[in-house]
């Protein structure tokens, strides 16, 4: 019987799980089951001493004790769990892994920035979409922060990690998530977002590299397009043009939190932060110099179940 193996990801918006196995093709994962639990651990992430409320300690470990839950109804050999900016920013996040570890028995693992770029990039060689592209660049947006990988003859060249993630950057210019986001708000985030992408030192040259995109913000901005349209995300085009992007970000900010509650396919938890991700995307395709992005679902999780699978 082929090996299975489950991955929990602890994210700073949510808490996803996979269970697979190889695939039938060499360096492809099959996919048994997959959750994702919107449990934002990561408010207060852009304090100057980023802190794990109680509330979301408890919230995250009940949530990562569910899926632990449903992850071993499918008797994996191996159940990893790391985790990335919103525990590895946290002055207290050894006080999060140990009531994990308290309540589940598993031992959390915080990638550095670095590992978390490269196994975004391990996860991305399995998708069977994208798996004979030799030279891309890839981000990766979370609610802490923005991965950038660039593969050149299939292998890794640079990966780097940026503090622009959606929760982020909302808590830095947002004052009032209840309200419209401003022009002048925007301006600022733009502002912001520019000069760290340029001040970055990575390598965005060559603009007919294609930009492949994973992460909870495209996922979230493919799915609302999708249902524009009546039509599924699964079924909707991977390819995500910079001008449909930015007309979703125009539509989107100037309504109230309250308003962007009954977007289709929008989820609660995101929708004070959506903007905030529409305008690093528009802001990274432009520094880029990209009128599109090619968005894949094969993210991080996938990157630590190929590892595990010796993939």
């Amino acid at each position: 019987m082929p090996e299975t193996v489950a991955v929990i990801d602890v994210g700073s918006n949510s808490i996803k799980l996979l269970v697979a196995r190889a695939g039938a093709a060499p360096q492809s994962l099959e996919t048994l089951f997959s959750e994702t639990i919107e449990t934002r651990i990561s408010a207060g992430i852009s304090r100057a001493v980023p802190r794990l409320s109680d509330t979301a300690i408890q919230a995250g470990t009940e949530t990562i004790a569910e899926l632990q839950r449903i992850a071993q109804s499918y008797q994996p050999s191996q159940i990893a769990i790391v985790a990335t900016s919103a525990v590895r920013d946290a002055s207290n996040g050894h006080d999060f892994v140990n009531s994990v570890f308290k309540a589940t028995g598993l031992r959390i693992r915080i990638l550095s920035g670095t590992e978390e770029a490269t196994y975004i990039g391990q996860g991305l060689s399995c998708d069977p979409a994208i798996a004979g592209m030799k030279r891309f660049i890839q981000s990766d947006i979370g609610g802490g922060s923005l991965e950038l990988i660039r593969f050149e003859n299939g292998q890794i060249q640079q990966a780097i990690s940026l503090q622009l993630g959606a929760v982020r950057l909302t808590e830095r210019f947002v004052t009032d998530k209840e309200a419209p986001l401003s022009a002048e708000i925007e301006r600022a985030m733009r502002h912001h977002v520019t000069e760290q992408l340029n001040n970055s030192g990575f390598d965005f040259s060559c603009s007919e590299l294609p930009l492949i995109a994973t992460g909870g913000a495209y996922t979230v901005s493919r799915a609302v397009l999708a249902a524009q349209t009546d039509c599924d995300i699964q079924q909707s085009s991977p390819r995500l043009e910079r001008s449909t992007l930015n007309q979703l970000k125009n539509k989107l900010a100037p309504l109230s939190l309250h308003e962007r509650l009954s977007i289709p396919h929008l989820p609660a938890a995101r929708a004070d932060i959506i903007p905030t991700a529409l305008i690093t995307i528009d802001v990274l395709l432009e520094v880029t110099g990209r009128s599109s992005l090619t968005h894949s679902f094969y993210n991080l999780r996938y990157g630590i179940a190929a590892n595990l699978l010796r993939l």
